[in-house]
């Protein structure tokens, strides 16, 4: 998956809710798919939230996979690109990581 120019300058808006996780190894996993054989290149956001009031909902408590250390997002969360990004190998598999900043108001 590649990221356009466009939202590297302005960001964009998640239109339904956004599943997140804490643990790289899940992001990794659910990025690759079932096959990472077949992935050579993968695009991951790192949020980093700014203050605790544009941190998603912690779910692992009441969640059938706990160890999936999730964290929700209310749908229209924008995401603005802090413009840091770093690609890194994870088993062969090319992983591109954009930091974005999580709001849920301008």
């Amino acid at each position: 998956m590649e990221i356009d120019g466009d939202f590297l300058s302005v960001g964009g808006t998640e239109v339904a809710p956004m599943s997140t996780t804490t643990d790289l190894r899940v992001a990794v996993s659910y990025s690759v798919g079932f096959d990472p054989s077949n992935a050579r290149r993968t695009l991951l956001f790192k949020l980093r939230a700014g203050s605790f009031m544009d941190r998603g909902a912690e779910l692992s408590y009441l969640s059938c996979l706990p160890g999936e250390a999730e964290m929700a997002f209310p749908p229209l969360t924008y995401l603005s690109p802090s413009g840091r990004r770093e690609v890194f190998k994870v088993g062969g598999v090319e992983l591109e990581c954009i930091e974005v900043e999580p709001r849920f108001s301008s």
